[in-house]
């Protein structure tokens, strides 16, 4: 699962991790379970069919970037528990390395 997310550096307060972990993150995994859910009962209810299969198939995907989201969440979980300050002083390098493994590579 690939997504993006923009911060603005100037924005940023230590509790910012946390928000978009409890606004955007938690709402995506909800999001994707009621999904889940309603494919599930399309493969019951249309056992055998064509469209049972794709759902079978998109079941499996969902699957795979809900066990992905899972683990991002617990490490995001990790990373909003330290409230990490940022100081704008110390440039990019050193506030990107301060999120670390949250951030894409630069």
């Amino acid at each position: 699962m690939t997504g993006v997310m923009l911060v603005y550096l100037h924005r940023y307060q230590p509790a910012m991790v946390a928000i978009l972990r409890t606004d955007y993150l938690h709402r995506l995994q909800d999001v994707l379970e009621v999904e889940k859910q309603h494919l599930q009962r399309t493969i019951n209810d249309e056992a055998g069919s064509s469209s049972a299969r794709k759902a079978a198939k998109e079941l499996t995907r969902l699957d795979k970037q809900t066990l992905e989201l899972k683990k991002y969440e617990e490490l995001v979980h990790h990373y909003a528990d330290m409230h990490i300050p940022l100081d704008l002083d110390d440039g990019v390098k050193v506030n990107y390395a301060k999120l670390g493994e949250l951030l894409a590579k630069i």
